[in-house]
């Protein structure tokens, strides 16, 4: 059977294999002789680095794909040179700001401890940002099969550049060491793709119209994409390494409802063209939506089922708590499969989703610092789920008061409110009256 790779399943597969060696390389940290703290630290240095980056770099590469999405496999242009040096100027001001405020991020951010191997982040900076870029490429050349040889292989270098050193029985240094070297290949890759399909011609008419269309999605993605970097900002404020760990561990969301909800959402706005088909889009988002919350749901119940057996299993006895705080990342399978922002994004209706995201922000913070005091590290996560479903129904109301489009128009409520209750019921017996 020949199974057809489009570039849309090879990018679902490439984040799925990126999230696979992550938690791959966690799982060889927990086996070997490296302690929570020197776990802690690794866990420190990549939170760190993707919470000064994350930001622009998604903003940047967002603005990017419409500009050069129609560039057949044959072409070549300045633009792809030009969104190269605009990342690599970014990551340039960042390693700057992070040198220029070493002892901000220290006294504020990391609870007085120093930032993990430094001169290792500053480079690290420097090369894996702009090599981000290499998957886009092949998304927007529709090579989807290059794009899976090159997540394969630059994703196995990094996993045994990475655990080697632990197995070994060396110092995380090392680690951290082989991560770097593991970018730098990476962004060797990418040069090798520049050389190939863009034109090194220097474009300040480019650049600027990028600049102007990039900015607003860098403060809307640093407005919602701030939630994670919030909760570990808060919690290495508060406690130290050991127990930043144990969190991280636990703070990651089910990959599948997460890649499955954002493709979908982001497969539907080609087809909005004002209110013209407005009703024919909202049923089609319950029809998905409906289809996906079928199987999502169950699954996510599944998992719930078996984390605290697995955790002590796959890591060890010391990061058990871990299983709690993914738990709780479960449960935001309820906010991610509402779409109320694919309707407003589809009409253009941007700004509101800024401001829906900044009291996202404020709900997250407020929240998570109330629920601390009460349940530790487990109430930052309940703080964001909160602020997620605050955030939907936010963006639900403004949905139905400016266009007269109920909820029950986009979304099958029953079965929605059926299964959420389901999984927070499993959630409760599980936590309150089981462990």
């Amino acid at each position: 059977m020949n199974l057809k790779i489009t570039h849309i399943s090879a990018l679902q597969i490439f984040q799925l294999i990126r999230f696979s060696t992550l938690v791959l390389i966690g799982v060889v940290f927990t086996r070997s002789g490296l302690s929570a703290t020197e776990i802690g630290q690794y866990e420190t240095f990549l939170f760190l680095a993707g919470a000064v980056s994350f930001f622009w770099l998604n903003g940047l590469i967002q603005a990017f794909l419409p500009s050069v999405g129609e560039l057949s496999v044959s072409d070549k242009s300045s633009a792809l040179f030009n969104v190269f040096g605009l990342l690599a100027g970014f990551s340039l001001l960042t390693a700057g700001f992070v040198l220029l405020f070493e002892n901000s991020v220290s006294g504020y951010l990391l609870n007085g401890s120093g930032i993990p191997f430094l001169k290792y982040l500053l480079i690290y900076l420097l090369v894996s940002s702009p090599a981000s870029l290499v998957e886009y490429i092949y998304l927007v050349r529709k090579q989807g099969r290059l794009m899976l040889i090159y997540g394969t292989v630059s994703f196995m270098l990094m996993f045994l550049l990475v655990v080697l050193p632990a197995v070994w029985g060396l110092d995380i240094q090392y680690c951290v060491a082989g991560l770097v070297v593991s970018s730098a290949f990476r962004l060797i890759w990418l040069l090798v793709l520049l050389f190939r399909n863009s034109i090194p011609v220097f474009d300040p008419e480019f650049i600027l119209k990028h600049l102007k269309n990039a900015w607003p999605l860098i403060f809307s993605m640093l407005l919602s994409g701030s939630s994670q970097y919030i909760d570990g900002f808060i919690i290495t404020s508060r406690f130290d390494e050991a127990t930043f760990a144990v969190f991280r561990f636990g703070a990651r969301e089910f990959p599948l409802v997460l890649i499955l909800a954002n493709a979908f959402s982001m497969s539907m706005l080609s087809d909005f063209s004002g209110q013209l088909n407005l009703k024919v889009n909202l049923e089609q988002i319950r029809t998905n939506s409906e289809k996906l919350g079928r199987w999502l749901f169950p699954l996510s119940g599944g998992m719930m089922l078996v984390s605290h057996w697995a955790f002590p299993r796959i890591f060890n006895t010391s990061f058990a708590e871990s299983a709690t705080i993914f738990n709780i990342y479960l449960l935001l399978i309820v906010s991610r499969l509402l779409f109320p922002q694919t309707i407003l994004i589809g009409l253009r209706k941007n700004q509101v989703i800024m401001w829906a995201s900044f009291f996202e922000v404020v709900v997250n913070v407020t929240l998570s610092l109330l629920f601390m005091q009460f349940w530790g590290i487990a109430g930052v996560a309940c703080g964001t789920v909160c602020a997620y479903i605050f955030e939907k129904l936010l963006l639900a109301g403004v949905v139905h008061k400016n266009y007269g489009c109920r909820i029950s128009d986009y979304l099958n409520v029953k079965q929605h409110l059926l299964y959420s209750l389901l999984l927070a019921s499993e959630f409760f017996v599980i936590e309150y009256l089981i462990y």
